[in-house]
């Protein structure tokens, strides 16, 4: 290969999933040696895929729990400011 599965992790989302998506093109249409280098990197891409969705997820599920958290806080404190 000629070295681009190690820039992998240095590549933004969208050329990831730009990658993938020429893998997928080439592994179906390409010639015998692109299909060979598609067909070996396409398991890296997948991996690198799945692992920046699971991290994206992850950091969305954090910042719902902060908003819920804060908006718990915010409305004890009300509660608790306001006359009987």
């Amino acid at each position: 290969m000629s070295g681009i599965d190690q820039r992998i992790p240095d590549l933004s989302d969208k050329e990831l999933e730009s990658l993938h998506a020429n893998a997928v093109r080439l592994l179906e249409s390409g010639s015998a040696k692109q299909r060979e280098q598609a067909e070996s990197l396409l398991p890296l891409l997948g991996i690198a895929l799945e692992e920046r969705r699971a991290v994206k997820a992850e950091a969305q599920a954090e910042t719902r729990r902060a908003a819920t958290e804060k908006r718990a806080s915010a409305r004890k404190k009300k509660s608790e400011a306001a006359p009987e």
